[in-house]
């Protein structure tokens, strides 16, 4: 499983690094709201949680992340290993920062939020672009 584990972090991490890999964190973007990007992102968990990835994908993936985790690749790595962390809990320490891609200028809003299950606690960064889809998923 652990093998499984990180191959799946090493993909998202991927994901996530060609998005940011030469954005730093700043400021959030006066374009963002904070308090939408923790609902938002805890919405995103909150989906994850109840294995409805196809809603997740369809719904709250912007275009690059469709292209690259499809609900399959979520059912087949994601799920199992939100499975093995048990019961959902609830949500323990949020943060939000901003980020932009020096390419491109686009913004993008970054939530780290710490979520606690029953056997242990799991920490997920989820990035959102302006249109507010997620552009960016790391769970830990």
């Amino acid at each position: 499983m652990k093998k499984k584990m990180s191959k799946m972090m090493v993909c998202v991490c991927v994901l996530t690094g060609l998005l940011f890999g030469c954005a730093g964190s700043q400021r959030l973007s006066d374009n963002f709201d904070e308090a939408e990007v923790k609902a938002a992102a805890e919405s995103v968990i909150e989906i994850l949680n109840s294995g409805e990835v196809e809603l997740l994908v369809d719904e709250q993936w912007n275009a690059v992340m469709k292209g690259a985790a499809d609900a399959e690749m979520l059912k087949s790595e994601i799920v199992p290993i939100v499975e093995e962390l048990g019961e959902f809990e609830g949500f323990d320490k949020e943060a939000v920062t901003g980020s932009k891609d020096p390419d491109t200028e686009q913004e993008f809003a970054v939530a780290v939020i710490k979520a606690k299950y029953e056997k242990r606690k799991a920490q997920f960064t989820i990035s959102f672009d302006e249109d507010m889809k997620v552009a960016g998923f790391f769970i830990k």
